[in-house]
């Protein structure tokens, strides 16, 4: 488990119960300056912020937390490259580089319910993990070229 707390704030990860994906808190400090940009892996994320569902495509360059409305306290499920296409259901390269609300890719009636589901969970964590679990379960396997 990684954590880290300080003038950034705290960021703490685990390895999730689906394969080939971590789990991922970020709690940022107060204050202007407190957060850092998030490097380019080539992961894909599906996260959660009070209220909302989204989904980070995989970045090209380094991407400031807190722009473009994603401020606040995350959760978060880190997908490891080639493995996400197949849970959300939609290609890599339409989402690169974006942050996109998860009601964009599938029915907003679904992603309230989901959403709600998470805003009222004890543990949001292990809530946004069961979410995946769930698709996981409803859809195929990564492609097996993209894994390699």
């Amino acid at each position: 488990m990684t954590h880290g707390t300080g003038a950034q704030g705290e960021y703490r990860e685990r390895p999730s119960r689906l394969p080939d994906a971590a789990m991922w808190t970020r709690t940022p400090a107060p204050g202007p300056g407190a957060t850092r940009p998030v490097l380019p892996d080539g992961c894909m994320d599906l996260l959660w912020t009070e209220g909302r569902l989204f989904v980070a495509g995989p970045d090209t360059r380094a991407h400031l937390p807190g722009a473009a409305g994603t401020a606040g306290r995350h959760v978060g499920i880190r997908f490891h490259p080639g493995t996400a296409p197949a849970i959300l259901g939609v290609p890599a390269h339409e989402l690169r580089d974006r942050r996109v609300d998860l009601a964009d890719l599938w029915t907003a009636t679904r992603v309230r319910r989901l959403t709600a589901r998470v805003d009222s969970a004890r543990d949001p964590v292990a809530a946004l993990e069961d979410l995946a679990l769930d698709r996981a379960a409803d859809t195929g396997p990564p492609d097996p070229f993209l894994a390699e």
